[in-house]
């Protein structure tokens, strides 16, 4: 069975001038392309956990533990899915005056 790292996010830094927002956007555009990255690799890694522990190759407990790995990551996934949406509502329904 293998793990899935965490790995630590390289902080944002702020730049003056026009170049500021298309900074941010890439960093955000490639960070959230490694969090995509990381869901389908978690949730590939349970299937084929399971796959190996239905012909007996992994043990019962193993698949177990990767299907909770990827149901985790899901479930985050998922949270912070909910709350963008809920961010982007609030952003919309602010007044312009």
């Amino acid at each position: 069975m293998s793990t899935i790292p965490i790995s630590l996010l390289s902080p944002v830094t702020l730049t003056n001038g026009a170049s500021h927002s298309a900074s941010v956007a890439n960093n955000f555009g490639t960070l959230l392309g490694q969090a995509v990255a990381s869901l389908v690799q978690s949730q590939a890694t349970a299937d084929q956990t399971i796959q190996q522990a239905m012909v007996g190759h992994v043990s019962v407990t193993d698949a177990m533990v990767a299907m909770t790995q990827a149901q985790a990551t899901l479930d985050i996934a998922t949270s912070i899915q909910n709350q963008a949406v809920t961010a982007y509502q609030t952003i919309m329904n602010m007044p312009l005056s």
